[in-house]
């Protein structure tokens, strides 16, 4: 099973930055299981980028052949395989 490394979070929202997106991940770790979770940096600046920033995420995580799957609200999100 893969870990997302810290390493992963810290590249991950450099691409986020250097596209111009106004969004922050976040890393969780808790009892064996990581989550990360998104941080909108202000409304007015997210406000229909929403799509752009998942798709960078998803295509990150594809990238490393890792799937990951979003609760009700898109802002958080876990590796199901």
């Amino acid at each position: 099973m893969y870990f997302i490394s810290y390493n992963d979070i810290i590249e991950l929202n450099g691409i986020l930055q250097d596209q111009g997106l106004h969004f922050r991940i976040h890393l969780r770790d808790a009892c064996g299981k990581q989550s990360c979770w998104i941080e909108p940096l202000g409304n007015c600046a997210c406000e229909g980028h929403f799509d752009d920033m998942y798709k960078i995420v998803n295509d990150f995580f594809a990238g490393k052949r890792i799937s990951i799957e979003y609760d009700e609200s898109k802002l958080n999100f876990w590796i199901i395989k």
